[in-house]
């Protein structure tokens, strides 16, 4: 492999992962414990050397070319040119969404368990959250399409917000269903903000962006970024996608008057660095590695904790751990203190998730292998 996954990005201790040390492990959070492609980060470094930072525009023809070039050859998308929208973010947008698009006290419905940061943005948006739990199967989720359309009946709810793949599960919702969804949305007059943020992570099964299916292009928002494909989530960027004419100058009004000026130029370098053949390398150099760091999480799984189960997962660096039939949430909280190791607890992503932990396994092996072999140890001096 000719890209480095073992050496831990840590030229500046953020407290989040990056810094390694022995005794700790930091397993929340979706970020990635090594450095993005060196393709970006040769090209940050020579905008970096110019020194000169200043007004770049959204309509560049090169950084709206870039991004219908990839949606076409990476993930089978035609995607028109005039149907981009730069923005400062994926919550942003949808943000902007939902205030061009409902009212104060509105419905938007999620599908727990679900992104921690949706709740907080359709509170503080005025909205309200409607939720259309997904059903746990045998180590997968499922669509509750009959509580689904008995949500999308309810005119107050206007907005629906799709993620594929869906976090934290890490699991692509196959094209069948999303053609449920489209043809209840249509029905219904609902608009579906579709988070396609870890679209290019999909590894386990094909990917199908919503626009594409059936009764979908006409009611929907589709959010994606740099954001997990390359490691960039603490940047305020987001590329809006909307087919339809009506809903992308409405979306656009409401982006300005939030106050949208200039596209960062530092993300104009890093797109057209990522949207490339060597950025489409690494990202498949790195779920290859991904796919040994979850070899190697659910043989220790089945070794040391056979009461635990790993959930299915097809895409991305997060895997979903059901505790339930090992203990309780403090006994689980307090076996991975004792571990030293920090994972994000279910009931953070809604009631739906207790008992459940988020893991990140994006990190060198060495840290991983680290992390695994203190829980098993915790759990031993525990007499667990």
């Amino acid at each position: 492999m000719k890209y480095d996954f073992e050496t831990i990005a840590d030229s500046i201790d953020y407290g989040f992962g990056t810094d390694f040390r022995e005794d700790f492990t930091m397993m929340a959070g979706a970020q990635l414990h090594v450095k993005t492609a060196p393709c970006i980060t040769d090209a940050l470094a020579r905008l970096s050397q110019a020194g000169l930072y200043g007004w770049t525009s959204s309509a560049d023809p090169q950084y709206i070319n870039a991004i219908v070039n990839w949606m076409k050859n990476i993930r089978g998308w035609n995607v028109e040119k005039e149907w981009i929208v730069p923005s400062y973010g994926i919550l942003q947008g949808m943000c902007a969404c939902m205030r061009a698009f409902s009212e104060d006290g509105d419905g938007v419905i999620l599908q727990p368990p679900s992104y921690v940061l949706y709740a907080r943005e359709i509170s503080r948006c005025k909205r309200t959250l409607v939720e259309n739990n997904l059903i746990c199967k045998d180590g997968y989720y499922e669509m509750d399409f009959e509580d689904l359309e008995e949500k999308m009946k309810d005119p107050k709810n206007k907005l629906m917000i799709l993620c594929n793949p869906h976090n934290p599960l890490m699991d692509v919702w196959p094209e069948e269903d999303l053609e449920k969804v489209a043809a209840l949305a249509k029905k219904y007059n609902v608009i579906v903000m579709a988070d396609e943020i870890f679209a290019e992570h999909a590894y386990g099964a094909e990917m199908t962006p919503y626009a594409t299916v059936k009764d979908a292009a006409d009611h929907c928002v589709i959010c994606t970024s740099l954001g997990k494909a390359f490691n960039f989530t603490g940047t305020s960027h987001s590329n809006i996608i909307i087919p339809n004419k009506e809903l992308r100058e409405a979306y656009i009004e409401q982006r300005d008057s939030d106050h949208y000026g200039s596209l960062s130029p530092f993300m104009r370098a890093a797109l057209l660095a990522a949207y490339t053949p060597e950025g489409k390398d690494w990202i498949d150099a790195l779920m290859e590695f991904n796919q040994e760091n979850d070899a190697l999480i659910r043989e220790f799984f089945a070794e040391h904790f056979p009461e635990a189960k790993v959930f299915r997962h097809t895409a991305g660096t997060l895997v979903w751990v059901d505790w339930r039939e090992f203990g309780d949430e403090t006994k689980v909280k307090t076996m991975f203190e004792a571990a030293g190791v920090c994972p994000d607890e279910g009931h953070k992503y809604g009631e739906a998730g207790r008992g459940f932990t988020r893991l990140q396994i994006g990190m060198p092996k060495k840290e991983l292998q680290g992390a695994l072999d203190r829980l098993a140890k915790a759990r031993k001096e525990l007499n667990y």
